[in-house]
C-alpha cells in the first residue's frame, strides 16, 4: 500500500510525463510544418537557386519559431492544411491537444471542488495514463508524417 505522499510523486511524475510527451508533440508538429513551408517552395519548379532555397528555410524557421510560441491549436489548424494527415490523423491529434489543455489548464482548478489530491490522488492515474498514451501514439504519428515527407521529396535530413 503506498502512503498519500507516494501516491502524489507518482501523480507528479505521470503530470510530467504528460508535459514531456506534449512538448515533443508541438516539436514534432512544427517540425512538419516547418518542413512543409519549405516543400511548398519546390512544388512548382524544377529547381532552385541557393537563395531562393535560403529563402524559404528562413520562411520554415521562422514559421518553427513562431509555432513553438503558439498554443497547440493554432498549430492543428496550420495541420490541417497538409495532405499528410489523414481525418483520423488531424482527429487524433485535436484530441490529444484537448486532453493536454486538460490537464495543463483545468485539472487541478476541478480539484479545488473535489479534493481528490488531498484524500485519493490515485483518482487522476487512469487519466493521466490515458493522456500519456495517447499523447506517445501522436508522437509517433508525427514521426511517421515527418518520415513521409521527407521520403516523398527525397530529402537527407
Amino acid at each position: 500500500m503506498m502512503t498519500k505522499k507516494t501516491q502524489l510523486t507518482h501523480l507528479w511524475c505521470k503530470v510530467g510525463l504528460v508535459v514531456q510527451l506534449s512538448q515533443m508533440m508541438e516539436y514534432n508538429l512544427a517540425k512538419i510544418l516547418a518542413l512543409d513551408e519549405i516543400l511548398r517552395g519546390f512544388e512548382n519548379r524544377d529547381s532552385m537557386f541557393d537563395f531562393e532555397y535560403r529563402v524559404f528555410v528562413k520562411s520554415a524557421n521562422k514559421w518553427y519559431r513562431k509555432l513553438s510560441r503558439k498554443p497547440l491549436g493554432k498549430s492543428l489548424l496550420r495541420a490541417k492544411s497538409i495532405e499528410f494527415f489523414t481525418e483520423e490523423g488531424e482527429k487524433r491529434l485535436s484530441q490529444a491537444i484537448d486532453k493536454r489543455n486538460y490537464v495543463v489548464h483545468q485539472l487541478f482548478k476541478d480539484d479545488l471542488q473535489t479534493n481528490h489530491l488531498e484524500t485519493d490522488p490515485t483518482f487522476y492515474y487512469e487519466e493521466l495514463e490515458n493522456t500519456m498514451d495517447l499523447l506517445q501514439s501522436v508522437n509517433n504519428d508525427l514521426i511517421e508524417i515527418y518520415n513521409k515527407q521527407k521520403a516523398e521529396y527525397q530529402l537527407i535530413w
